[in-house]
Parts: C-alpha cells; structure tokens; sequence
C-alpha cells in the first residue's frame, strides 16, 4: 500500500523499512509475536515486542498509581 494510502486508512504516516519505532503489543502476547514476524516478513527488520503485552503494562499501572 503506499503512503497515502496507508495515511487515509489508518491516519498515520506510514512507517519506514527501517522504522525503530514500530512496536507490538497486546493482552498476553501470543497476537504481537504474530504481527512482529509478519512486520519483518514485510521488511521492517527493527520491528520489536513490548515484552509482557498490554496486560502486564496495565497491572503496573495500577500497582505504580496506589
């Protein structure tokens, strides 16, 4: 998809090949693992895990805030 394209779709820029800001994450971390390899199979070679997924940076939080 180009660049427009992929701006009017999703509202962002389209990242680069060699965006070291292209990082995944969900509730448990089985869905990021997929998006991540399939991001590198499509040539973004930085593209990373948040290690831990959404739920674990959630718990945090809420230990962090009380």
């Amino acid at each position: 998809m180009d660049a427009s394209e992929f701006q009017f779709k999703f509202g962002i820029v389209k990242p680069s090949l060699d965006s070291s800001e292209l990082v995944f994450h969900c509730q448990m971390g089985r869905r990021r693992a997929v998006a991540t390899e399939k991001a590198r199979g499509l040539g973004f070679k930085n593209s990373c895990n948040y290690a831990g997924g959404h739920k674990e940076w959630s718990d945090k939080g809420e230990s962090v805030s009380k």
